[in-house]
């Protein structure tokens, strides 16, 4: 039996040796910052990683709709042994309520699910594990950094052959410590393919579309080139004729030209390059990317269809969610013993609206496979109290009075 660690950070916490700083100075500015090296790991600068598909604004929505919603639902372990009925385990494990503390589940699930969507893989280290060896506490680590490989020959690693070792600087663990989900890969691959490696052709035109819409914006123009026929134009007087036509178009006012003078545009304007179109055209290039039904970032078809809000729900869970949510299920169902799944509780994600939930409980009440009680409890109210109990009927006449010869028969 593995040792157990009941402190969340006194394992993997003697890696994170802050002993080595850099200083970074900006060259032009002069202004310097210090950054703390984490032993093993990485400095503690940001990870740029996806940080150019996150500022495109239908990236960032995308990619923050589906990690947050991973990071919302709550998560429970099921047990099952000897064929006894299946039974939620109470309270809730602490892998699935509070992972990494002290942050919070949200957090932590959320930042797992960001790195599986764009990188293709999401990676933590246990940190922690109870009296039996099962974890309790997993620390995310930036996907990018972190490399994994199957053993096949002995001496390459101190892990047995045919075993896969996970890389993390200089870090060396086996699958056995690492909370690995894996996104969609080719048969046998050891990592997942995520949006930055299967689309960045499609990531460059979104940029290269808000780089011409900025441009547009800032010049009020399209490239081109002012045209004199004057031979005796000198360079300072070209600068000065240059400046006068970006300033009256930047302030959207009208140009005046000399009759030696005309401008050339270089490339199309506004209404031949079609902006508005090819940048809806993108957005709905990311809801196929990500998976979302069309529409729901306002790609070209925007006209979402749906009866409810449920089958809204249903069909976001169907469609986007199902794939991620069973990748993560059952990578966690692995910290586990055997005969115990975790599964995402989307109650909250299928929640009806008031009046067609009232609908549903009126059935249930109607043809008797729902109490009051049980529909109270769905709607999270308490149960009704208690009915006083009824009065005793009152005594038929004369039932009261005892006959005397009756009492002295009485033993």
């Amino acid at each position: 039996m593995r040792t157990s660690v009941r402190n969340p950070l006194a394992w993997f916490g003697k890696l994170l040796n802050r002993s080595t700083q850099y200083v970074a100075t900006d060259t032009v500015t002069g202004e310097s910052q210090t950054f703390t090296i984490l032993d093993n790991i990485a400095p503690d600068w940001s990870s740029s990683g996806y940080r150019g598909g996150m500022s495109i604004p239908g990236g960032w929505r995308a990619a923050n709709l589906i990690a947050d919603l991973l990071g919302s639902v709550p998560w429970d372990a099921y047990r099952q042994y000897g064929g006894k009925p299946l039974e939620v385990l109470e309270p809730t494990p602490p892998l699935l309520e509070q992972p990494n503390p002290p942050d919070t589940r949200m957090t932590t699930f959320s930042s797992l699910a960001l790195d599986y969507l764009w990188e293709g893989n999401a990676v933590g280290v246990y940190a922690a594990r109870n009296a039996q060896g099962w974890p309790t506490a997993v620390i995310p680590v930036p996907a990018s950094m972190v490399g994994v490989r199957r053993i096949t020959e002995p001496g390459m690693s101190q892990i047995p052959v045919g075993e896969l070792e996970y890389s993390i600087g200089t870090l060396r663990l086996s699958a056995y410590d690492v909370l690995h989900v894996k996104g969609p890969c080719e048969p046998g691959a050891l990592r997942g393919m995520g949006v930055l490696e299967a689309h960045l052709s499609t990531l460059n035109l979104a940029h290269e579309q808000n780089r011409q819409a900025r441009s547009l914006s800032r010049h009020g123009v399209p490239t081109g080139f002012l045209k004199s026929d004057n031979a005796d134009l000198t360079e300072d007087e070209a600068k000065k004729l240059k400046a006068r036509w970006l300033e009256s178009q930047r302030d959207r006012t009208i140009a005046v030209l000399n009759s030696t003078t005309t401008f050339e545009p270089l490339s199309w304007n506004p209404n031949e390059l079609q902006l508005v179109e090819a940048r809806r055209f993108s957005l709905t290039d990311f809801e196929l990317i990500f998976g979302l039904p069309v529409g729901w970032l306002g790609g070209m078809n925007s006209a979402r269809q749906y009866s409810n809000i449920e089958q809204d729900a249903v069909n976001l869970l169907k469609y986007s969610l199902g794939g991620p949510l069973a990748r993560f299920e059952q990578a966690l169902s692995l910290a586990f013993p055997r005969g115990t799944t975790v599964k995402a509780n989307l109650d909250s994600l299928l929640r009806s609206d008031t009046l067609t939930r009232y609908q549903a409980h009126a059935i249930g009440l109607d043809k008797g496979f729902l109490t009051l009680d049980e529909v109270r409890e769905m709607e999270n109210r308490p149960p009704l109290p208690e009915p006083p109990a009824p009065p005793a009927p009152p005594a038929p006449p004369g039932q009261d009075e005892q006959d005397p010869e009756a009492e002295e028969a009485q033993p």
